[in-house]
Parts: C-alpha cells; structure tokens; sequence
C-alpha cells in the first residue's frame, strides 16, 4: 500500500500549522501579520473559522458571513483574561488571584500590563461601524476562498451589523474613601459631544467631570461614586434607552432597566 504524501503549511514565525498558532503567545503580533502577507486566502479562511463559520457554510451558496455584536462588553475577568491570552498565556491561571489582589485597582492593573506588553485586545463589543465595514469586505471576498478544495464563488455577504447604542458605567475605588465613576460608550448615542455630557455631569454631581481616552475608547470620569444616579441621568436627560445601559458591579455587568 502506497501512502500519499501531505504536504503541510507551517507558519515561519512559531513553526506550527496555522491552525494552532492561534494558540501560542504571539499570534497577534507575530504570526497572523505573516500569514496574512504569505498565505491571504488561508488568513481569511481561519479568521472566518474562529469567528464562528464552520467550513459546512463555505459549501452552502445561501450562507454568509455574519457578524454579530456580543450582548454586552467583557467582564473584567473577560478582559484580563483575553489581554493574557494575547501575551502571555501560561498566565490565564492567575487571572483569578490577580483580580482579588488588584481589587478596586484594575485600572492601575491594566496600566500596568499595558505599560509592559502592549495595547489591550478590542472589546468586539466596542467595534465600531468602520470595523464592521471591514469585516463586511472580508464576506464579500470570501466568495472566491478555497476550503477543503472546493471553490465557492457568489457567495451573498449579510449586512454587517452597525454600531449600537451601549452605555457601560463602572466604579473604580482608588483609595477606601476615595472612588470614581467611568463611562464610556457614550459616543455610540446619536446627536450628543462628550464636552457637553461631561459638563452636564459636573454641574449635577458638583465634581470633576472630564473626556479622557481610556482602555475601551472615549471615556467620562466622575469624581465620586454615582453610578446609579448617572444611569438614571443618561436615561431621563440624554434619552437613551435603559436596556442600552449597562452597570459593572465588580464584574457582573447588568442592565439598568
């Protein structure tokens, strides 16, 4: 009996297939931006695949390739654990432990791991309409991939979903009497400057209000814990929809109404 020979494709970054590099430290930074220049219809099929198109919707000439928002955006232990997953895997395992140590410190802890690794991996509930759009051109391109050896063309690509209104308010305790309010999405609501809200804020809380450029976009910080009260704000002042407003208790994100 004669045994074909298979021919195998190995990332020259980790030297693994690519399939699995995904798995490894490096797979953002390193390996994905080689794939993508050596190999582009491989990049866009695994990309597809890890996005939650099984290879059984390539074959079908009625599917497409959806792209849907998450419900709401990553918990802090969510967060900690894909920013690991992207640097330094063998640390998942302590993501537990870190955040009862950094407890109403997180942000500090983020700095920190920002400081040393590099930016934090996007929130795919952040996205905005852009990146949508580009993922919307990656459906359209994936008419002409080749999977399995079969070549599909004239695939239809679904709508990309848009930017929705979502509103997530936290609270970070800096010392035991000290604390502040953060929102951020406050940009995804229609007609609105930030300037204006963080003044608006300021007036009712008679505190610090100011714009600053945080982890997860555009962010409003309050001096003070309000978080209740500035969900109540956002609702009755600004006209957005209570189930569009998301309060952190230390990780459990819930919906205002």
């Amino acid at each position: 009996m004669t045994l074909e020979a298979v021919k195998v494709f190995y990332c020259q970054k980790c030297g693994m297939p690519p399939e699995y590099c995904e798995y490894g430290p490096d797979f953002e930074r390193v390996c994905e931006p080689w794939l993508k220049k050596a190999n582009p219809e491989m990049h866009l099929t695994l990309k597809a695949l890890r996005d939650g198109c099984s290879k059984e919707d390539f074959d079908k000439e009625e599917d497409a390739v959806a792209v849907i928002k998450p419900e709401a955006p990553w918990t802090t232990e969510e967060r900690l654990t894909k920013f690991y997953e992207m640097y330094v895997a063998e640390k998942v395992s302590d993501v537990p432990s870190l955040l009862k140590k950094y407890a109403g410190k997180e942000d500090k802890l983020f700095m920190a791991l920002v400081k040393k690794y590099g930016p934090e991996p996007d929130d795919p509930y952040y996205l905005s309409d852009d990146d949508y759009d580009e993922d919307d051109e990656l459906a359209e391109d994936m008419g002409n991939l080749q999977v399995g050896g079969k070549k599909r063309r004239g695939i239809k690509a679904k709508k990309a979903v848009k930017s929705e209104t979502r509103v997530l308010i936290q609270k970070l305790t800096r010392t035991k009497r000290k604390a502040t309010t953060v929102i951020s999405g406050m940009e995804t609501v229609e007609g609105i400057k930030l300037k204006d809200v963080s003044k608006a804020f300021s007036k009712r809380f008679a505190g610090s209000s100011s714009v600053k450029d945080g982890p997860r976009g555009k962010e409003i910080i309050i001096q003070g814990d309000h978080m209740e009260d500035v969900a109540a704000m956002i609702v009755d002042k600004f006209k957005v929809a209570g189930g569009c407003v998301f309060l952190d208790f230390d990780g459990d994100i819930i919906p205002y109404k």
